[in-house]
């Protein structure tokens, strides 16, 4: 049986380019159309075709794009009943920290301690009575951009002061130093200038373009030695280990240790992630020091080039919970940056659906 899918690209000419590569692997079960969502005839061409599926890519650069493309998402699921890939409640909740932290809390989801200030002086009041280092973010920003690990009362101030002010919070928006071999990868970038030059100006525009003005978001400091990078897809679970680079953060660094996730862990991500019906999560999770699982950031999509996500006694692999147990099955399952795997899950959701 074939399926017919709609790809709803955002405003980067790329973020079509997985689930493109997916579903031409599958040209013999999938039809697909690409949709600019962001155009203006967005809903007459969606509306055009009766598709199986609209498969999603909300964008991470700027509020205005975020936005626009969760409207339209909502007019699309909620409002006409297209079925969509992942949940509306997986694409609202992506690079929106305000509402994860709302929607943690909500749900009594153990998480670092978040605050959300739209009053500038009670984000002042804050900064007499919080326990430094605190951490600021912003409300956008992937690998830890926009994150500020601030250790003092007069850093917290001047922070507040430049939110609420006509500057503004900005992101970094050069190269990420805590990755590892960040002058291997400068030099690779470097082969072609005229493409990195043109990534750097995107990237300078979003930051510059897009200050964070006029509320500010903090989080509780958590001490621990690495932090738990966790996968679900479908009934496929993946784990492995975050370790930090240069500074504190574990977020945005490119250094792992594939140690195995317990089945504790496994739990408490089942736990989480059927908690919002999710299909499609990355679950990033501090471990303290006393053992204790804290959810720091939930994600629909995440960049990743390796074909895995997990390596049990030197293999890579998924768990499944069968029977109540964690079952290892061996293979490279993340290949294409896991949209093989999503786009796997969604046609057995169209299946079943159809039993």
């Amino acid at each position: 049986m074939s399926y017919y899918f709609a790809i709803l690209k955002n405003e980067d000419e790329q973020s079509d380019f997985e689930w493109v590569k997916a579903c031409e692997q599958m040209r013999d079960r999938v039809k697909y159309e690409v949709i600019d969502i962001t155009r203006s005839d967005w809903l007459e061409i969606v509306l055009s075709e009766n598709f199986d599926c609209l498969l999603t890519r909300p964008p991470g650069q700027t509020s205005i794009f975020k936005n626009l493309y969760d409207e339209r998402i909502y007019i699309l699921h909620n409002v006409l009943g297209n079925m969509i890939y992942p949940t509306y409640d997986e694409i609202l909740i992506y690079e929106n920290k305000k509402l994860l932290s709302y929607w943690l809390k909500t749900y009594h989801i153990p998480h670092p301690r978040t605050w959300i200030f739209y009053h500038r002086d009670e984000a002042i009041d804050f900064s007499y009575r919080c326990q430094f280092p605190v951490v600021a973010k912003t409300q956008i920003g992937a690998s830890g951009a926009g994150v500020k690990i601030l250790g003092k009362h007069k850093d917290v101030q001047e922070y507040i002061n430049k939110a609420f002010s006509q500057k503004g919070i900005t992101r970094r928006w050069g190269p990420n130093l805590r990755k590892e071999e960040i002058w291997k990868r400068s030099l690779n970038r470097l082969k072609n200038i005229s493409e990195f030059v043109r990534y750097m100006k995107k990237k300078r525009a979003a930051s510059i373009s897009d200050p964070q003005q006029y509320f500010v978001i903090f989080q509780e400091y958590i001490k621990c030695d690495f932090e738990w990078r966790c996968v679900r897809i479908g009934d496929s679970f993946f784990g492995h280990k975050k370790l930090a680079c240069r500074g504190k953060m574990k977020s945005g660094t490119s250094r792992v240790s594939w140690d195995p996730p317990p089945g504790k862990l496994l739990d408490f991500v089942k736990h989480v992630t059927d908690k919002g019906n999710f299909l499609s999560q990355a679950v990033d999770i501090f471990e303290d020091r006393n053992g204790n699982y804290l959810v720091n950031e939930l994600q629909a999509f995440w960049g990743s080039k390796n074909p895995h996500q997990m390596i049990v006694n030197g293999k890579p692999g998924r768990y499944i919970l069968m029977d109540g147990q964690w079952v290892f099955e061996e293979g490279e399952f993340n290949a294409n940056n896991s949209y093989d795997l999503r786009l796997d899950h969604v046609i057995n959701i169209l299946r079943n659906k159809m039993k």
